[in-house]
């Protein structure tokens, strides 16, 4: 993404708390328009322009079982004081595709999916999900 000429900063628990708050305090300002974070930022940290939470994994508790809560809060960074906002998750075999099945019934809730192999068809999917 760098390359493409994208400004995007990592975050993880390994950064120390100076380097973590410069991280954030960029994205916040806007310097930087991506932020690639662990669940270090799932709870406790709001920025009103997150538009988008993209789950690269679905998260999962210390036993392997689908984790809704975390999942929760990761999704929860996303359309905040009232905006819209979406979240996307990454599932490609079957047991990711178990895991956000789990977190769909844990949250009583329905995940919409979206085949990738037509890019028009997710385009129009993702611009009515926004639109609500």
């Amino acid at each position: 993404m760098t390359s493409e000429g994208h400004k995007v900063d990592s975050l993880h628990g390994k950064l120390e708390t100076a380097d973590r708050d410069r991280t954030i305090d960029a994205f916040r300002d806007g310097k930087s328009k991506v932020l690639i974070s662990t669940n270090v930022i799932a709870r406790g940290i709001d920025i009103m322009q997150v538009t988008m939470v993209i789950n690269y994994d679905m998260p999962l508790t210390q036993s392997g079982e689908p984790d809704a809560e975390t999942y929760l809060h990761r999704i929860g960074r996303t359309g905040r004081f009232g905006r819209k906002g979406i979240s996307i998750n990454f599932v490609h075999d079957q047991q990711s595709w178990r895991h956000m099945t789990g977190i769909e019934q844990a949250l009583k809730c329905s995940i919409t999916r979206v085949q990738t192999d037509d890019i028009d068809e997710m385009e129009s999917v993702l611009k009515a999900a926004i639109k609500g």
